[in-house]
């Protein structure tokens, strides 16, 4: 039986660690070399040479293939989220490595780590079903391979990442990590199965770090160099990553999981701080992001609107066919998580540019200055917005969000050929969002055990024709937090308090939520263990008390993203243009832009390219 820890020995530790310091608490050393450093070393003629074109030329690449970047990787069940997965022994914590043979040799060049965690649900990578290892790779028998032989790439292309790191001769990886969904063969483990619960997910992001940085003299590229790319639950495991570089809080699971300069007493003798974070749409905040989603979406009257619009019958496609998109399940739960929302605010402490307190009462005139912001560089780049009062046409988008392609009318914003905008109605615009992709749930994030959230349970919304329209569950994150024994765990008051005690769609957890352990979420035992995992996945109790905090910031968020609220991305924002060791923030919507990342490539790598050339 594996021992990759026992829970309780660890929780010791990292509470030690708060009052006498890592080294006191956990062992300190004099050994200037990890563990596991030994076994972790790079090798170099372990590749494979695929032939690619990229902008119409024959390019050979090397594929560095699974190298695994820890010493005691988690051992998977044969069958995954992904499937019937054929890396057993390190499919979650692997790196698939890409570099033209011509840059191989190059140890000046930038790494490019594209973390892939989609929905905080952890991201395999290997064959799947057997592959044979020669058969051309599809999404059906490989996952993680972005770059693939025969593939045809673009450096030129807004879409295209790949080919624009490939032609700047960057090295290309893509890296696997435990998170939600990760699962082990049952007796493998003394504490469970369930062994992606957070932080692993984060703690897996440092540890590839760690090995890019132990083996920088071996390998192509520059570990002083790496740029992190992630999308949705990418973009927050991207932020986490750059928001806690070199932060003790992580060395106990760094430890745990055999990571690159962590010695046997747990004292690091190499940093997880990265160059420069490329972060699209994160959903982070995890803790909060249900206060935050009511107060977006009810602040306005939004979800009540919308109800409205849905059985009046105006939420339709081009040929006139209704779409469902009301999502208003429970308005007395929304207006709880709502009113939460404003002490929350208050309480991060954030400024405006002007130095006032950035707080409920003003986000929203923020909010609307950034939306305004977004329409005009979309103008004034040469794009075209839908004339004021015409109409226009948004497809679905994000998790949960409805299918079909609403046909609308412009009756949120005026913008003038030089991208002068004339008119904005934030309200309009708000109902606009929540009609062109549904709404999430309530609460929308822990949403696992909560009744009203169920897709089986009906709700008061209609149709035009009277039809009874159903919750929008989606499942939400409640399965990234909880013990490797547990299923799931509420981790907010809310969650907690709400649980149903179990339904047809979930099974009881009998340790977690008041219907079925009969305390609360202030007397529950489990509420310091579960505040910390949620610490451990927020950036903002980290920025501005981390030294190793990354110092080049790129954030983009569709204008269009009902995915979390606008609030989030923007609070991480304001923190790190706060944080003095920040040297640039680059903030920005981006207009008619829905849940996606990568949709900017040329903006996003000529960025990218300043922050290099500045070399700081």
């Amino acid at each position: 039986m594996h021992q990759p820890f026992q829970r309780r020995a660890l929780a010791a530790c990292i509470a030690a660690v708060s009052t006498a310091g890592l080294v006191a608490a956990c062992g300190g050393g004099d050994d200037p070399k990890g563990a596991f450093d030994g076994a972790l070393a790079f090798d170099k003629a372990r590749y494979t040479t695929i032939t690619v074109t990229l902008d119409g030329v024959s390019t050979p690449v090397r594929w560095y293939r699974e190298v695994c970047y820890v010493g005691k990787p988690m051992a998977l069940a044969p069958t995954q989220s992904a499937g019937a997965v054929d890396n057993l022994s390190c499919g979650y914590q692997n790196m698939n490595i890409f570099v033209r043979e011509v840059d191989a040799a190059r140890q000046d060049n930038a790494i490019l780590l594209n973390v892939n965690n989609a929905g905080w649900l952890a991201s395999y990578q290997g064959g799947l079903g057997g592959w044979n290892g020669s058969t051309p790779i599809t999404n059906s028998n490989y996952r993680g391979a972005d770059i693939v032989d025969g593939g045809s790439y673009a450096s030129n292309s807004d879409t295209d990442k790949r080919g624009a790191a490939l032609a700047r001769g960057f090295v290309y990886v893509n890296m696997a990590s435990r998170s939600r969904g990760a699962t082990a063969p049952a007796g493998t483990y003394s504490d469970g199965i369930y062994q992606g619960k957070a932080p692993t997910a984060i703690v897996d992001a440092k540890a590839a770090v760690r090995y890019l940085r132990l083996n920088d003299g071996a390998m192509p590229g520059s570990a002083n160099r790496i740029v992190v790319n992630g999308t949705s639950g990418g973009g927050a495991q991207s932020t986490q990553l750059g928001a806690t570089g070199d932060s003790a809080d992580y060395l106990p699971y760094l430890q745990a999981a055999g990571a690159a300069g962590i010695d046997a007493n747990g004292k690091s003798t190499l940093s997880d701080s990265v160059y420069a974070i490329v972060a699209y749409c994160p959903i982070q905040d995890m803790g909060s992001a249900d206060l935050a989603y009511e107060w977006m979406f009810n602040v306005l009257d939004t979800r009540a609107l919308v109800s409205a619009d849905q059985k009046a019958g105006l939420i339709v496609d081009a040929a006139g066919n209704e779409l469902v998109r009301a999502s208003n399940p429970d308005p007395a739960g929304s207006a709880t998580l709502q009113a939460g929302f404003v002490a929350y605010q208050a309480g991060l402490g954030l400024k405006n540019d002007d130095g006032t307190a950035l707080t409920a009462d003003n986000m929203l005139a923020a909010l609307q200055a950034e939306f305004q912001k977004a329409a005009s560089a979309y103008v004034k780049s040469g794009k075209s917005i839908v004339a004021y009062n015409a109409v226009g046409s948004a497809a679905a988008n994000g998790v949960a969000g409805g299918s079909g392609t609403l046909s609308y009318l412009n009756d949120f914003i005026d913008v003038d050929a030089g991208g002068t905008v004339k008119f904005f109605d934030l309200s309009n615009y708000l109902r606009f969002v929540a009609k062109q992709a549904r709404l999430k749930a309530v609460p929308a994030f822990d949403q696992i055990g909560q009744t009203p959230a169920l897709a089986a349970t009906p709700t008061a919304d209609t149709t035009k024709a009277g039809a009874t329209i159903f919750g929008n569950y989606s499942g939400g994150e409640s399965n990234l937090f909880g013990t490797a024994a547990q299923a799931y765990a509420n981790f907010t008051e809310y969650g907690w308090n709400h649980n149903n005690g179990g339904d047809a769609t979930n099974a009881a957890q009998r340790d977690v939520g008041l219907a079925n352990t009969g305390i609360t979420w202030a007397n529950s035992p489990q509420r310091a263990f579960l505040l910390n995992q949620y610490r451990m996945v927020n950036a903002l109790p980290y920025v501005g008390k981390t030294d190793g905090i990354t110092t080049h910031w790129r954030i983009r968020v569709g204008a269009r993203d009902r995915d979390t609220s606008f609030t989030v991305a923007y609070n991480i924002s304001r923190a790190l243009k706060a944080d003095a060791k920040v040297k640039d923030v680059d903030f920005a919507l981006h207009w008619d832009q829905g849940h996606a990342g990568n949709y900017d490539v040329q903006a996003a790598f000529g960025w990218i390219d300043q922050r290099l050339a500045a070399g700081n």
